[in-house]
């Protein structure tokens, strides 16, 4: 995220430049990548009044949460004059408003088909509700559309999400940095013909967002991807009813849920014994053997050949007695003249088409020849190949058609048992959902709520309340790996797991890190596309000073595809 400074600050005290005169802890914190200029052998034979003024000039450019001044400390200043940090740092803050620190995860857009001259009411899985009246959407030029417009539409509940979706989530007012603690957040976007469309003017869409938190400490924010930074709308309304998410959860931990899991798991046992059993008798069904070949009868203006077969390897032309080979039309390198050949070998392959012709290779000491040929029949030798098949053929369609007869018995008998477990699913769906119901209506209404506004543009829409940095311990923190390598790192996220929100830093060494010891806190960051983390437990060791701490983050090798595996993975 883009980064402002601040030049009108209060003027620094005699204290805090005091405090920047400690230069033998300065010099035994510091972590050296290239040589600070404050080793450099010319600025140790400067006068300490010329140090003193470079510290002093270093703190008027740095802010901290609660007044925008910090208490410097020169290790801050590390690699401020190393190019390849500097272009990072650059790149970094030349990224758009939003921006998605890990790639290929993202919270997904569900896409909605509204009629523009109809309008829509779109009731969401999360319980929150959209109404969009008549006509609602104009084109880049204000032209009303008509027809069919495409909505995408997203929300975000927790830390989790916000930190995938990279949307900011801090708000500069008047010069302070704030934090927010949000009780919901959405993003809707429209597109005709992939073209983006606008609210119509004098029109709005109404929003009823569903929320964990009931209070009205909260404003509307709108984000401003141009500014960077977030418009606030006023106040938006609560509503207090049935909030489904709460609603699945009590009944998710109650015994109820186990019974019902148990029950359709039953279901759906029966269904695959039900499916193997059709299986199994139709695989015990007797197998009928291939249609019979007819046989065809020679021409007289063909060529022909009377060439001994191997039973064992043609069974379907040694049940034919007195069989020929016809040459066919596609050998365009046969003469008559090879009759009055002498050939030493004369052998019989499967042709192209398996079943139907054959590949007849001549050879002798000169010559070798490759011709396809088909087996025909002549005089009373087809008259009796014919009679042959006339008796397999009804075999065949006898043994096809009661094998046809058998299986539309066992399909039937399987639809039979499938209709009847599809009607004790149904029963036991109406069931379950009665039960649910009844649950949800002895609910407290306490936790029945929705937050409801109104959006008279796309766009990104936080329910917050601005937060500064937690408090309780303080340092300098540098972030290193499992080989105590610097990250190279932007965007730090500070996770209070008793705020709904994320607390962000910049740069690593941070220059004054801060959290709430008393609550549960993570830290994530992404170094190169690889995602790094500290651990609940890790912030137990670290401890407040004017020095540096290195924090050791845990290198996440898992890879995610969806925001739900990150909750998984971090326990949200």
């Amino acid at each position: 995220m883009k980064r402002k400074t601040n030049i009108n600050r209060p003027e620094i005290s005699s204290e805090e430049i005091a405090k920047g005169k400690n230069f033998n802890s300065v010099l035994n914190e510091q972590v050296t990548i290239t040589k600070p200029f404050f080793k450099k052998g010319w600025f140790l034979s400067s006068v300490v009044v010329a140090t003193v003024g470079v510290i002093t000039a270093v703190s008027l450019l740095i802010k901290t949460p609660e007044n925008n001044i910090v208490k410097t400390n020169p290790a801050a200043t590390i690699n401020a004059d190393d190019a390849v940090l500097s272009e990072f740092y650059k790149n970094e803050e030349a990224k758009p408003a939003i921006n998605p620190p890990l790639e290929g995860v993202n919270v997904p857009y569900k896409i909605y088909k509204v009629i523009a001259e109809k309008g829509a009411t779109l009731d969401f899985k999360t319980g929150s509700k959209m109404m969009i009246p008549k006509n609602a959407f104009v084109d880049e030029n204000g032209k009303l559309l008509k027809g069919e417009v495409e909505l995408r539409y997203r929300e975000f509940h927790d830390a989790v999400d916000f930190f995938v979706s990279g949307i900011p989530m801090t708000y500069d007012s008047a010069g302070q940095r704030y934090h927010f603690e949000s009780a919901g957040m959405m993003e809707m976007l429209a597109y005709q013909n992939d073209k983006p469309a606008n609210v119509a003017p004098e029109k709005s869409i109404n929003i009823e967002l569903a929320s964990n938190h009931k209070g009205t400490e909260y404003n509307l924010y709108k984000l401003d991807t141009v500014r960077n930074n977030w418009s606030c709308l006023g106040k938006d309304k609560i509503k207090k009813e049935a909030n489904l998410s709460a609603r699945n959860e009590r009944f998710n931990d109650s015994p109820d849920a186990v019974q019902q899991t148990a029950e359709y798991k039953t279901v759906e046992t029966k269904k695959a014994v039900v499916q193997k059993e059709k299986e199994v008798k139709i695989a015990s069904l007797l197998k009928v053997s291939a249609e019979p070949k007819k046989p065809e009868e020679a021409k007289k203006d063909k060529h022909t050949f009377n060439i001994d077969v191997n039973p064992k390897e043609y069974p379907e032309l040694a049940v034919y007695k007195g069989v020929l080979f016809e040459v066919g039309t596609e050998n365009k390198n046969f003469t008559s003249s090879m009759y009055d050949v002498t050939w030493e070998e004369a052998i019989i392959k499967d042709g192209t088409k398996k079943g139907e012709n054959y590949l007849l290779s001549l050879k002798n000491e000169t010559k070798k020849y490759d011709i396809v040929v088909y087996p025909v029949f002549e005089g009373k030798n087809y008259e009796k190949a014919m009679s042959d098949f006339q008796g397999k053929f009804t075999k065949y369609n006898v043994a096809l058609e009661k094998r046809k007869v058998d299986e539309a018995k066992i399909e039937a008998e399987y639809q039979s048992k499938i209709i009847a477990l599809k009607k004790e699913q149904e029963e036991l769906e109406l069931k379950w959902k009665q039960i649910e119901e009844n649950q949800f209506k002895l609910m407290n209404t306490d936790e029945k709520v929705k937050r409801m506004f109104a959006l008279n543009s796309f766009g990104v829409y936080n329910c917050d309340k601005p937060s500064l940095y937690p408090k309780g311990v303080s340092c300098l923190a540098n972030l290193t790996n499992e080989k105590d390598n610097r990250l190279m790192c932007y965007d730090v996220f500070l996770v209070d797991r008793a705020k709904n929100g994320l607390f962000s830093y910049t740069k690593n060494p941070i220059v004054q890190f801060s959290f709430d010891p008393q609550s549960t806190n993570l830290l994530w960051t992404v170094d190169n596309g690889v995602l790094y983390w500290l651990k609940p437990e890790q912030f137990k060791t670290i401890k407040g000073s004017e020095g540096m701490s290195n924090l050791k983050m845990d290198r996440v090798d898992q890879k995610f595809k969806t925001a739900d595996e990150l909750k998984e993975f971090f326990n949200f």
